[in-house]
């Protein structure tokens, strides 16, 4: 099988467990996820098989979407419901417009230091695993963006959230910050990812489901062709299809058909005449289909071949 499965992770799995779920319940040696989850969040997991796995660097994850819900008052050692309690203080004094100011401040480019429960590498150890082993180092805060903090409800020091945001961001590290912020500390004690680039939690399978009937999988994919539609797409003659099977660039002459023009730079999907999809190429040049005359010159070197 060849292709994308939008996961609507359980509560209580890593990432890791449910592709290893899937590997052994589809029989697929080859099959990665795009992004983790953590162990207590529920959502949108998209997993990768058989050649899709090629392509996992390709796709856009830069905006990640979630709703959840933060627990004022109560600080944990992870900054979520599954850590041990570090404090405890009164949060009555928090008032609803108090939480929406705070939230409008958190908007836009900010910095943010991963937490030590994290996959984040530092000096080739990742975090958790020093974590685990009762230590603490230093970490790089990171630029991140926060494009969307809304409330959805507060009540009884709960409060419901959604947020749009950057790749790289950690909504522990942010609900700790607004608990900071709000002068009562907090922790993450729900959270639901509902985007991750290219995938909703509208259109995400349970993996339960798939466990259930794993003869259903197929029916569910996206193709590779499909979630790499945001690149152009040209279409190339037999001889140069053979000949970007391995690894020769694509010149303006082998075109036969392209759906758009693309500048250079530009990742370019590379179909053969019968719109099979042999690969991923780079524009070296700027290429426009409207074009009456082309000069024959290399337009996409070849970066990635799935034939």
């Amino acid at each position: 099988m060849d292709g994308v499965l939008n996961i609507n992770k359980p509560s209580g799995m890593t990432s890791h467990d449910v592709v290893a779920r899937l590997r052994r319940v589809l029989n697929e040696k080859k099959i990665g996820h795009t992004g983790t989850l953590d162990p207590d969040a529920t959502g949108v997991l998209p997993v990768c098989l058989g050649k899709a796995t090629k392509i996992i660097q390709f796709l856009p994850d830069h905006e990640k979407g979630y709703e959840g819900t933060i627990t004022l008052g109560i600080t944990t050692d992870t900054l979520d419901a599954g850590g041990q309690v570090l404090n405890t203080a009164d949060s009555s004094h928090v008032k609803q417009e108090d939480v929406e100011s705070v939230l409008k401040s958190f908007v836009g480019a900010i910095e943010q230091t991963p937490p030590m429960i994290s996959a984040v590498k530092v000096q080739g150890e990742r975090l958790y695993k020093l974590a685990r082993q009762g230590k603490t180092v230093d970490r790089k805060p990171r630029e991140i963006h926060i494009y969307e903090l809304e409330l959805l409800d507060f009540e009884d020091s709960m409060l419901d959230f959604r947020v749009l945001c950057s790749r790289g961001t950690y909504v522990r590290v942010l609900a700790s910050e607004i608990g900071d912020a709000l002068g009562c500390g907090a922790h993450l004690s729900r959270l639901v990812r509902t985007k991750s680039g290219l995938f909703d939690l509208k259109d995400s399978v349970p993996l339960e489901k798939i466990q259930a009937d794993p003869q259903i999988a197929p029916g569910l994919m996206r193709s590779i062709d499909d979630v790499l539609s945001f690149m152009p797409a040209i279409t190339v003659s037999e001889l140069a299809r053979k000949r970007f099977l391995n690894g020769i660039p694509v010149d303006a002459g082998d075109i036969t058909r392209c759906d758009k023009g693309f500048g250079i730079d530009s990742l370019v999907r590379i179909r053969d005449e019968a719109e099979m999809l042999l690969g991923i190429g780079r524009a070296t040049e700027d290429y426009d289909p409207k074009a009456e005359l082309y000069p024959r010159a290399m337009i996409c070197k070849a970066v990635k071949v799935l034939k």
